[in-house]
This record gives C-alpha cells, structure tokens and sequence, in this order.
C-alpha cells in the first residue's frame, strides 16, 4: 500500500489598493539557508515542499485507513515566527499532532507579511491531504476525494429528506472530511446542523463559507445565525422563494 501525502496552501497574491493607498503581502515561507548548507540540501522551494518531506503518516492512522483534508490556520508574526494554531477539519487526532509538530519547525522560517511595506502579524492557512492507493495509478483516478464526498453528500441527501437528520449529520461529516472547502457542502451541512438544534455547529459552517469568499453565505449568517429556532429557517426559507 503506498501513502501519499499531497498538500497546498491557500497563497494569495500581492495587491494595492490604489484608492485607499494600501498594499498588502501575504507572509512566505523561506526556509533557513544557513541550515540547509550545513545539511547540505537544496533549498525547500515552497511550504509544499517541506511539508511533503518531513510529515509521516501516523501509524495508527494507517492502521484505521483515516483519510481525507487536513487544514489547518496559523499566525505568522512580524518575526517571521508560528503561533495561533488552529485546526479547521481534522482528518484524527493523531495527524492533528503530526501535522502541527511539523508546522511549528517552520518557527523562525518565514518572511513576515508586509502592510505597506511595514512586517505586521497575518494569518496563514494550509490544507494537507492524507489519502490511501493501491499504486501511483490510483493517486487521482475516479476514487478520488471528489468522488468519494459525492457519495457521502447524496447518501446525506436522501437522509435528511427522510427528516433523519442524525443519520443525514453523519454522512455530511465524512463528506467535508473529504472536502472540507466545498461551499456546498458547508451550506447543507449547516442547515442539518441547524435542524438539529446545534446553532453554534451551524453557524461555524456558514462563517466558514464566508471566510472562503462565498457571498451566498451572508444570507445565512445574517438570517439564521440570531434565529432563535428552526421554525424561523423555515420561515425564511419560505420567504426567499
């Protein structure tokens, strides 16, 4: 069985904003020169990079075959320091502790993120997918994690319309687990979680959406998230269409 640990982060490109006279550069990863020559590597061209070569896959997460995206949101100081970690979708317990271990040896090797030319503290987020194959051939065929969190969101689906909304909660759960910056999936999720009676589950969901950039999201935060009850959803819903 062979493991492979792909990972991205979310970078977002320098820009100014020629009105308000502001410009703005997201905190990069650079890594340590000086280590590197005495270890004698090549330098680590990106946060991909490092991460791909230093995290293991936990063995007890193998042996319970644990999948799917880990992300996971930090702060970058002026110094070019780690602090502020916090776990946005955990794959388990035991890839959280890995996947933070190997984050927090980056302390030291960033380049902080600039506000008009000025390091200031901004927030990083990465997303870290732990995924099992049968062989190289099998990384991104049609059992991918698209493919897989589709499942699981129909399954949901056809709970939830059966008003078994426990049932329908678990499958989203392992759908997001997949795909845990589908905006699709957090929108549904949210509503089950909300039908529920788990408002603040709900509302996580919604927030996250909007964090993402998805503007739909405003609907919900604004209409459900101070509803004191279900009924005022349906309500609204109602008054929507």
């Amino acid at each position: 069985m062979i493991i492979s640990v792909i990972t991205f982060g979310q970078e977002k490109k320098e820009y100014k904003d020629e009105i308000k006279g502001v410009k703005v550069s997201p905190p990069r990863f650079i890594g340590n020169e000086e280590l590197l020559t005495v270890l004698n590597e090549t330098r680590f061209g990106t946060l991909n990079d490092f991460l791909i070569r230093h995290i293991q896959y936990p063995e007890e997460a193998k042996d319970w075959q644990q999948e799917g995206t880990e992300v996971i949101k930090f702060v970058v100081t002026p110094k070019g320091e780690v602090t502020g970690f916090n776990i946005i979708n955990s794959v388990s317990p035991e890839i959280d502790r890995e996947v933070l271990r190997v984050l927090k040896t980056t302390n030291g090797l960033w380049r902080p993120g600039l506000y008009n030319g000025e390091p200031v503290e901004m927030a990083k987020e990465v997303s870290i997918n732990f995924k099992f194959c049968n062989g190289p051939e099998e990384i991104n065929n049609a059992t991918d994690f698209v493919d897989r969190a589709k499942l699981f969101f129909i399954k949901g689906n056809r709970q939830l319309f059966k008003e078994n909304n426990k049932s329908a909660l678990k499958q989203y759960n392992r759908a997001v687990r997949y795909l845990p910056n589908d905006k699709s999936l957090l929108v549904i999720r949210g509503l089950c979680r909300y039908k529920l009676g788990d408002k603040i589950g709900a509302c996580q969901d919604w927030n996250r959406i909007k964090a993402l950039g998805g503007l739909d999201s405003d609907y919900y935060l604004n209409n459900f998230c101070e509803f004191k009850g279900y009924s005022d959803m349906i309500s609204t819903l109602k008054d929507k269409k």
